[in-house]
């Protein structure tokens, strides 16, 4: 399945800020948004205000070295979009407002420069990048796809281009660029607007030595386009811009370094120093354009020319530089409109501190007088602002929480004197966290019961050593890694768990005993990394681990046989890289200093040592065989790796392997409890993270919804336990026994008991004794029992019986209890609290945001402190109990969402004016990313909550037993309820079966669906609420999460009906020129597929489960739905025609671009579907609709004409590698095609499309199993549970429609087949052959709901149904039993001794369909419409009847001994009588009044509803 999983961020920051060693900074082009890239890879997003106060909101994480610039993506006043370049030529393109990773690359080199540029192609304007840095040529950049466009190379003197600046020459269109080398050549280019990738070299047009060398900055005076700043290290220029004469020059002070420079008006410039001040100079008058003297002091002596004029000095006070600093800060100027005309000088120093300086207004006349006075010192201008992360922790109360800083207190009067965590590893198989700390102890600890204590508010959290926790005693100083081997590889026992420390040791230990077994002392630094061996060693070498320590030694150390292998030392470089070569048994080292030492693993012997590029081809060719370790990886490095392979490993197959498990206990397998132990703990990964090697460990909590909600509906293995302390102490001893008597099985009673004793030891610990609480859980085997016990490595993994609750609720519980919003319904909130068990948050919660190629935004602690100038005196919070109400009465208030917004406001005014909304604010109104993320997380999880009975994480003390026999299982408070007769409790189970503390239960998780989903917009006003992203949720609109594809849904139709027509239209015009154009036949899609772009695209594309393995990564990987799985977007992309209407846009290869197309689809689709205007009102969905979108009208159908020809193009396109046949693009056109038939239908060809549809149906049988679990479907069993939902859509709209386009193409079926030339083969495979049970099943659900439309065409529907019908199992078994639905009607009628059916028709016809021949005979009876026929029971006769006509026919049918001679050979009409006259209000009640029936074989009878009876003989 393609890794798009839905998944939610939580930090957790810690006590001490991140290191942020800033390299880089810049402000946005609107002035809010300040952005600083750190040497470690960081890049940090600071609110600037209106009041120029400064603070941090988000950390970017992705970039895996140093960011060495920072540019705006385009010159525009309104886009906040931001590039980032790394030293290792990674490119990013970011959005400001959430921090999401729009588009991603790497051009080679390092780039020290990023300039933005707006270029005029033809009538409009485009957004380029100039690229350029330590290499000779100039990258053009697309600003949005970070493509390549065309590259500007040096011919002349080729070096290193060192600066750059753009020049616009008034009266010219095109744009010139002027770059200095390193060596102080001038080059000039000329944009003509004609350069593309595939055109020939673009050399400059003019190149002169300047003598300007290793230019620092290269800036045009903006004011006047006449005169150039150049800067250099020792001195800086001002020179014409025409032909670059030097105007001006001053050098710097001894022991200064210019570091670069700008002009702030036309005769003022500032130039700042590498020591981070800047220096204000007014220009003399010879370098001024508009002044008389301009120019005149060229060509004269330096010394004749009137120097520049320092009038101010901007420096850093010296209170706030304490820390010296360990590199030269990054500083920029940046000026532009914001409300005031602002100028602003820029600076960011290694301590993380970001300095502003808003430039002084001094007039000519204040500066006359300063001309004229004599300073000892200059003046110094202090900051305007100046902030760091620091500054911001010391500001919080409380400080941001760690991952277990309950358990790390030094001592209990300094709360915040704790110990650090150095290095932590979480092991998914038990749900536990393994924490190393300074001191060298080492902590194991429930993850969710620890971070439920960091987040959220509980009696039992408060409690000192809670939760349940083992302390591991034995290293002598910090604890720098963790291995658990175990987890990467199976071969290793599971009770290994493997330390190193600053101590120089490697400590092995038993995870469940919490025993030292061995320690080795082999390196001679301290332990910097432990790495396991690929598989394929040989056996010796299998049981290791390799340690990697500071004194550049190398170590294999055996755990089972409790001794040191090997140990590679001799290396006189860091080691940073490890490679096996495993067929000639080489251990291979490759060193910082690009040296490889290569060492025998068997002998230990150093066989050789090379260098330079027969280095790299060794190191290279292990890479054929062998992945890869990174032994020495720099944190940044670590963090994105981290990042890109967190789905991968233990996550990637969780919602696979559940399927598999609830496949195999639906056939009656038995599931190991290893599997169900591995499945239980993928929704929650947590990652160390750490941004530099001083910091301590922070730590993000990955929450996946899709793989919550699949171990919610599919985990059995919830065992019997308590969840929290205090409700254990509420249960009285004889509640406690009967909670036994209900848990039969023995394990139950004994963990349960364990963990009362626990729990009582917790809560009576109230000494002030060191809170080393190891486990009192008996002891396992001795190291020296395991040695003697082969058998040992042979079981199965157990679990730390540390605190035994269910791993998947108290996941749910924490992540639910973290994202409901809280304080909007105090009335909710009270039912989250007390029905359904959540937990309030103590304090903010810091989220995350996952985008593509693993690149992360993290929220800062304090992010929900709006700055100090915008808080107001707010008014107290309206408290919760005094406006609690009932689960019952909530639901009778919320009926309907309008109506309960009403009541609320009536009820309680001003909601959000009596919580604290002046000071705070939520993670609703952050940013739209964010919301869309978290809304479909909460609604998804809490309506599968729904779905199930009983869903509570609070404990019930007694709960009466239910009509139904209910298998329940107790944990954690949830009892789990399920029907013995079914799997999952579906939300239409029958209330009146559940008992009311279960319907309170289901009511509440309704109601808290209902809140977010509805309204939550209303109530928290539109002011500050940043409503859901809609390209999002139309890419989830086929989420392969069925859950959270029903939110998706839910939620992007009630935003399009909140925003409301107008919202809806510009909606249409952002996306319609997005469109592809598919009307013209000529443009076939894969006419302008590029092969080589293709084979490029398609990498990992296939969408089978089984297909994707390994460990690279997609561009699609964490991405939504609609482009999982293939780029069925990049197929979209590669069409160059568009809407006819809009403006040609230009292809592009790039994700976010090929992703646009998709979307549009969908986002036209969706409109068009549900707000476009039918042809003629749809039978089944009411009156014609009020609302219609231009583009989608009767007489403007230009939208809806395009739209239907995608959706239809992408149904029947036939499966290629690039668009497989089960995709979610596919989906989506088919669901929608469903959606908007009534829409589309006009332009679409209906017998094509259903054909197309029924194909995917034809193995529904197969999917059915699947298909009813509800749990994530394979590709093929969701595009048959769409197609089939679509085709009972289009039936029910138009069912004429959908009857005789069948009946047709039966018709021709059947004339085919008779042709015996006509090849068997390709019958057979027709999708009316092989979806005959589908083609039933629709018609079925015609009669059932649509019974009038049905008898209308009642010949054509018999026409289908004979085609669909097994002759044989209609011979055996008869009409009515092999088909009931059709017998309803009374002008149906079936033999079974001659094997006729007779259908009476509209037009007075009667069919007679003869099994025995396949044929059909229509024979003329009756003048109007045939109201009943009936056989007589021995076939001879059929009895007629028409209500128009009041005429009752018998006709002989003709049956002989030789029956198949002739179809109705003989079947005549013998007598007729005239009928009485009677009144039938409308078809529909006359088919009920008219009943015809034989008495005997030569009497018939017509009985009426009013109980006449008229009898006739024939």
């Amino acid at each position: 399945m393609a890794n798009s999983n839905l998944v939610v961020p939580v930090m957790l920051w810690g006590r001490h800020p991140p290191t942020h060693c800033i390299s880089a900074v810049m402000i946005t082009s609107d002035q809010r948004t300040i952005v600083t890239g750190c040497h470690d890879g960081q890049i940090v997003l600071w609110d600037f205000s209106e009041n120029l106060r400064i603070s941090a909101r988000n950390m970017l994480y992705g970039h895996t070295s140093a960011i060495t610039c920072l540019s705006r993506a385009n010159d525009s006043w309104d886009k906040s979009n931001i590039i980032s370049a790394a030293e290792n030529g990674e490119l990013c393109l970011w959005d400001t407002d959430d921090g999401r990773c729009i588009e991603h690359t790497k051009v080679p080199g390092t780039h020290t420069n990023i300039h933005p540029i707006q270029v005029t192609k033809g009538t409009g304007r485009e957004s380029w990048v100039i690229l350029h840095g330590f290499y000779s040529d100039i990258h053009i950049l697309d600003s949005n796809s970070l493509e390549i466009l065309f590259t500007l190379t040096c011919k002349v003197t080729p070096d290193w281009i060192s600066a750059l600046t753009l020049l616009r020459p008034v009266k010219r269109q095109e744009d010139v660029i002027i770059a200095l080398t390193t060596s102080g050549t001038l080059k000039v280019w000329t944009l003509t607007g004609a350069e593309s990738k595939d055109s020939e070299p673009v050399f400059e047009d003019e190149s002169k030595p300047l003598r300007c060398l290793n230019a620092q900055s290269l800036t045009c005076c903006a004011f006047t386009l006449r005169t150039v700043l150049v800067v250099c290290s020792k001195y800086w220029q001002i020179y014409d811009a025409g032909d670059f004469s030097l105007l001006c020059s001053v050098f710097c002070e001894k022991g200064q370094k210019w570091a670069g420079g700008d002009f702030i008006a036309a005769d003022r410039v500032v130039v700042w120093t590498k020591e981070g001040k800047g220096y204000l100079y007014q220009l003399p008058s010879n370098c001024i354009p508009d002044n008389l003297d301009f120019r005149s002091g060229i060509g004269k002596k330096p010394g004749n020319n009137v120097p520049p004029f320092l009038y101010c000095v901007l420096e850093v006070s010296d209170n706030k530089n304490r820390y010296p600093l360990s590199c030269s800060p990054a500083m920029s100027f940046f000026y532009g409109r914001r409300g005031p005309y602002l100028k602003l000088l820029l600076r960011g120093d290694s301590n993380g501190r970001v300095t502003v300086w808003k430039m002084p207004e001094i007039s000519e006349k204040e500066l006359g007088f300063l001309k004229q006075e004599q300073f000892d010192t200059y003046p110094v201008m202090p900051p305007t602002v100046s902030s760091s992360l620091k500054d911001l922790w010391n500001s919080l109360d409380p400080k941001p929480p760690g991952i277990i800083d309950q358990l790390s207190l030094k001592s209990p009067k300094n709360p915040d004197d704790l110990l650090a965590v150095t290095s932590s590893i979480y092991l998914p198989s038990q749900g536990r966290l393994v924490c190393g700390r300074d001191d060298g102890s080492i902590v194991i600890v429930p993850a969710t019961q620890t971070a439920i204590v960091q987040f959220l508010q509980g009696q039992h959290t408060a409690r000192r050593g809670w939760p349940p926790h083992r302390i591991l005693r034995g290293h002598r100083g910090k604890v720098t890694c963790l291995l658990y081997p175990h987890q990467i590889h199976e071969r290793y026992d599971p009770q290994y768990l493997v330390s190193g420390g600053v101590d120089f040791c490697n400590r092995l230990w038993d995870i469940y005993s919490g025993t030292l077994l061995f320690t080795f002392s082999v390196h001679g630094g301290e332990v910097s990394r432990m790495l396991v061996p690929p598989e394929n060693c040989n056996t010796r070498v299998q049981g290791c681990i390799c340690s990697v320590a500071s004194d550049h030694s190398v170590a294999l150390l055996s755990l089972r046989d409790r001794k040191c292998m090997m140990l590679a030392g001799r290396h006189l470089f860091p080691v940073r890289v490890i490679k096996w070569r495993p067929a000639d048994d080489f251990l291979l080292i490759g060193c910082t200093d690009d040296t490889v030492y290569v060492w025998q693993m068997e002998t230990g012997h150093l066989d050789r040592i090379v260098y330079g590029s027969t280095a790299l081809e060794i190191m290279n060719a292990c890479d054929e065989t062998v992945k890869a370790d990174e032994a020495m990886l720099s944190p940044a490095q670590s963090i994105a790796q981290a990042l890109r392979r967190r789905s991968l490993t233990p996550l990637k197959n969780a919602a696979q392997r559940s399927i598999i498990a609830a496949a195999n206990q639906a056939l009656g397998a038995n599931t190991t409890s290893g599997d169900g132990q591995k499945t239980a703990s993928n929704s929650l990964m947590i990652q160390p993270i750490r941004a530099n090697v001083k910091d301590y460990d922070s730590h993000v909590l990955f929450f996946d919804t899709e793989a919550l909600i699949v171990q919610l509906l599919t985990d059995d293995n919830l065992i019997p336990g308590i969840i929290t302390p205090e409700s254990t102490a509420n249960l009285t001893d004889s509640q406690k026994t009967a909670e036994k008597q209900k848990s039969s099985p023995k394990l139950a009673e004994k963990v349960a008991g364990f963990i009362k004793k626990e729990i009582q030891k917790q809560m009576g610990d109230d000494s002030d004794s060191d809170s080393d609480v190891e486990s009192q859980e008996p002891k396992r085997k001795s190291a020296l029992a395991v040695k003697e016990d082969p058998e040992y490595h042979n079981r199965k993994s157990k679990n730390l019986t540390l605190l035994e609750s269910n791993l998947t609720l108290d996941i749910s519980q924490l992540f639910m209890s973290c994202l409901h919003a809280w304080g909007l319904d105090p009335s909710l909130d009270q039912i989250c609290l007390t029905k359904l068990g959540l937990l309030k948050p103590h304090s903010a919660v810091c989220f995350g945001l996952f985008s593509r190629g693993g690149h992360m935004s993290l929220m800062m602690p304090g992010w929900h402190k709006f700055p100090k100038d915008a808080q107001t005196q707010a008014a107290p919070t309206e408290q919760a109990s005094s406006t609690a109400l009932s689960a019952k009465e909530a639901l009778e208030q919320k009926k309907s969402a309008k109506e309960s917004l009403e009541q609320k406001i009536s009820a309680k005014p001003g909601i959000m004016e009596k919580t604290n909304r002046a000071s705070h604010l939520s993670h609703w109104e952050l940013s739209r990313a964010v919301t869309t993320q978290h809304l479909l997380s909460v609604i998804s999880v809490a309506n599968t909550l729904m779905s199930m009975n009983n869903a509570s994480f609070v404990i019930h003390s007694s709960i009466s037993k239910t009509k139904k026999s209910r298998k329940r299982t107790y944990s954690h408070g949830i009892a789990i309820t399920a029907d013995s007769d079914s799997d999952i409790s579906t939300e239409g189970d029958n209330l009146a079966d559940l008992t009311p503390q279960q319907a309170q239960i289901k009511q509440g998780w309704s109601l808290l669906a209902a809140l977010h989903c509805v309204l939550l917009p209303d109530l928290l006003g539109s002011t500050y609420y940043k409503p859901p992203q809609l390209e999002m949720l139309a890419r989830r609109w086929q989420d392969r999460c069925l859950e959270v594809r029903e939110a998706a849904q839910a939620l992007l139709l009630a935003e399009l009906r909140r925003i409301g027509s107008e919202g809806r239209q510009e909606v249409l015009n952002s996306w319609a020129p997005y469109l592809p154009n598919y009307v013209d036949p000529q443009m076939s899609l894969m006419s302008h597929v590029q092969s080589t772009e293709g084979e490029k695209l398609t990498r990992g594309a296939e969408s089978q489960p089984e297909a994707s393995g390994g460990e690279e990564t997609t561009d699609a990987e964490n991405e939504e739905e609609i482009l999982s799985g293939l780029y069925a977007g990049q197929i979209i992309g590669d069409i160059l025609p568009t809407t006819g209407g809009s403006p040609a846009r230009k292809v592009s290869t790039s994700f976010e671009s090929r992703r646009k197309q998709a979307t549009a689809i969908v986002m036209l689709g969706v409109v068009g579907a549900e707000f476009g205007a039918e042809m003629t009102p749809s039978k089944g969905h009411g009156s014609k609709r009020n609302v219609q979108e231009a583009g989608f009208g009767l007489k403007d159908y230009s939208l809806a004409r395009h739209t239907a020809k995608a959706l239809t193009f992408l149904l029947l396109q036939p499966p290629s590698v690039k668009l497989p046949a089960h995709t979610p693009i596919r989906r989506a056109a088919i669901d929608l095609i469903g959606r908007g038939f009534t829409v589309w239908e006009p332009y679409m060809d209906v017998s094509a499309m259903l054909l197309g549809m029924l194909e995917l149906c034809c193995d529904s049988e197969k999917h059915a199993t699947a298909i009813k679990s509800g749990l994530p479907l394979s590709p093929a069993a969701d595009s048959c549970r769409t197609a089939h939902h679509a085709l009972s859509l289009i039936a029910t709209a138009r069912p004429s429609v959908f009857i005789t386009t069948m009946a047709r193409e039966v018709a021709r079926h059947q004339a085919l087949a008779a042709n015996t030339q006509y090849p068997a083969s390709i019958l057979n495979s027709s999708p009316l052959v092989k979806a005959k049970p589908e083609i039933l099943r629709i018609i079925e659900l015609l009669i059932d709901k649509m019974q009038n439309e049905v008898a209308e065409l009642l010949v054509e529907v018999m026409d289908i149904v004979v085609h669909c019908l097994d002759p044989a199992q209609l011979k055996a078994r008869g009409l009515s039993e092999v088909f009931p639905a059709i017998t309803r009607f009374s002008m149906v009628s079936y033999c079974a001794n001659s094997r006729r059916v007779a259908v009476g028709a509209r037009s007075g016809a009667l069919a007679m369909y003869d099994q025995r021949t396949a044929k059909c005979q229509m024979i003329s009876g009756h003048q109007n419409a045939v109201t009943a026929v009936s056989f007589s029971a021995d076939g001879k006769y059929l009895a007629t009847y028409s209500y128009g006509d009041h005429k009752l026919c018998f006709w002989q049918t003709g049956s002989t001994l030789f029956g198949a001679i002739g179809l109705g050979s003989g079947t005549k009409c013998v007598k007729c009588y005239n009928t009485v006259k009677f009144q039938a209000s409308n078809q529909h009640t006359l088919l009920k009044m008219v009943k015809l029936y034989w008495l005997n074989n030569k009497t018939a009878a017509l009985n009426l509803s009013s109980g006449t009876e008229y009898r006739f003989t024939v």
